[in-house]
């Protein structure tokens, strides 16, 4: 079982990288006019993170797993938008 501290430690790394991948996509996002409203996929991933973001800290991301699965899903949409761009 993981300690407190390492799952506190990648809440904040994946925190940051939840913040990184948010600013290139609300660049993305605002130089191809994509609104809030749209259901366009890249809209729809840029939910997916931030609702990583806002929720990193609350308990559905207490464990290892949980902090895995964030991650695998914050390298996927960092993966599509590197194919966009």
């Amino acid at each position: 079982m993981a300690s407190l501290y390492e799952i506190n430690l990648r809440r904040e790394i994946l925190r940051e990288k939840s913040a990184e991948i948010l600013a290139d996509y609300d660049k993305y996002l605002d130089e191809n006019n994509i609104s809030y409203e749209s259901l366009n996929p890249v809209r729809v991933l840029e939910k997916i993170i931030s609702e990583i973001y806002r929720n990193i800290f609350k308990p559905e991301y207490e464990t290892i797993e949980k902090l895995n699965e964030a991650n695998i899903k914050l390298d996927l949409a960092l993966e599509v938008l590197k194919k966009l761009n």
